[in-house]
C-alpha cells in the first residue's frame, strides 16, 4: 500500500475510527498522491521482471536476411538438337541474374520439359558466441503454398511445412532448426512451383512485392517480429556456394548441355510450351570493383 494512504488510515485509526470511515474520509488529494506511488511501485516491479528475464534469456542476435527469384529450367529443341534452357530473375527488382540463350532464336524451335518455380531465400548469421537452439521462423508470403518445399546449407538441419495462415489470409510456412552456431551462418531456401495461379499472381497483376514478413523465435528469443533486410545477389551467391560446400545448388546457374537426337526419339514429339516462358526482363545491375556493370547473360 502507498506510504501515504497508509500512514493516513493509521493516524484516523488511533483516534478510534474505523477502518471503513477512514477509507471514506480520505480526500482527493490523498488518493491522487497515493495512486502516483501505487503506479511507481508497479513500474519498479515491471523493471525488475524484465531485467530478471534479460540476464536469464539473454537476447541473442541472429540477423536475417532474403533474396527472391523466380527460375525457370527446360530444353530447347532444333532440328534434332536438345539444348539446356534456364532463366533466374531477381523478383524483388525484377531484373534477369542468368540466362541461356541470352535471346532465344527468331527461328522456329521446340521448348520442352518447362518447370518454373520462386525461390524464397533466407540467410541466418547468429552473430552471438553461443549456439542458439530450437530455432522456429515463420514466414508469411503470397509466394508460398501446400507444395513448396525447403532445402538448407549442410551446417543445419531444418525442416518446415505450411503449418496455418498470417492474419492477412497469406500462407504462414513456420522453418525449424535444431541448432545455429555461434558466429555461424547458413541459408534455407523455400521453392515453390509457378503454377497458373501463381502465374497470374506474378506477371498479371503486376504486383509489387516486397521481403516477406518473418517471426523468429528460440530457447534463447522471444518470439519476435524481425526486420528481414535485402541480400545482393553476388552476396547470396557467394555464401552460397562456399556453404554448400561444392555441391550443387539451385542458385548456381546450369550447366548448358546440348546433344543429339536419333530421328526417331520420343522426345522429338513432345509438346511445344514455349508460350509458358516467364515474361524477359533487362539484366541486373551489380557492383564489380567499385564499378557497375550487368549480369545476367552466359556466352
Amino acid at each position: 500500500m502507498p506510504a501515504v494512504i497508509y500512514k493516513t488510515l493509521l493516524a484516523r485509526a488511533r483516534t478510534g475510527m474505523s477502518l471503513w470511515g477512514a477509507i471514506r474520509s480520505l480526500t482527493l488529494g490523498e488518493m491522487l498522491q497515493g495512486s502516483a506511488e501505487l503506479a511507481a511501485v508497479l513500474c519498479l516491479i515491471v523493471a525488475a521482471v524484465i531485467w530478471f528475464i534479460t540476464w536469464f534469456k539473454p537476447n541473442s542476435v541472429i540477423h536475417v536476411r532474403a533474396a527472391l527469384y523466380t527460375y525457370e529450367r527446360g530444353f530447347m529443341l532444333e532440328g534434332t538438337t536438345k539444348t539446356t534452357l534456364f532463366h533466374m530473375q531477381n523478383l524483388l527488382s525484377n531484373c534477369t541474374l542468368w540466362r541461356f540463350p541470352p535471346v532465344l532464336p527468331k527461328t522456329s524451335i521446340k521448348i520442352t520439359d518447362l518447370h518454373a518455380w520462386v525461390l524464397s531465400k533466407y540467410l541466418l548469421e547468429n552473430t552471438s558466441d553461443q549456439t542458439i537452439t530450437h530455432i522456429r521462423m515463420a514466414v508469411a508470403s503470397p509466394l508460398l503454398n501446400q507444395f513448396t518445399e525447403l532445402s538448407a546449407t549442410p551446417n543445419i538441419q531444418a525442416k518446415g511445412r505450411v503449418e496455418s495462415r498470417a492474419k492477412d489470409g497469406l500462407p504462414m510456412y513456420v522453418i525449424s532448426i535444431d541448432a545455429l552456431a555461434p558466429n555461424v551462418s547458413a541459408m534455407v531456401t523455400l521453392q515453390t512451383p509457378i503454377n497458373d495461379t501463381m502465374r497470374h499472381a506474378l506477371y498479371d497483376e503486376h504486383h509489387t512485392f516486397r521481403i516477406p514478413t518473418a517471426f523468429l523465435s528460440a530457447d534463447q528469443l522471444w518470439n519476435v517480429g524481425l526486420t528481414v533486410a535485402q541480400i545482393s545477389d553476388s552476396t547470396m551467391v557467394m555464401l552460397e556456394t562456399k556453404m554448400q560446400s561444392g555441391e550443387r545448388s539451385i542458385s548456381v546457374a546450369d550447366k548448358v548441355e546440348s546433344r543429339n537426337l536419333d530421328p526417331s526419339d520420343p522426345a522429338l514429339l513432345e509438346e511445344d510450351v514455349s508460350y509458358r516462358l516467364l515474361p524477359a526482363a533487362p539484366n541486373c545491375r551489380v557492383e564489380t570493383d567499385g564499378k557497375l556493370g550487368e549480369s545476367g547473360t552466359q556466352q
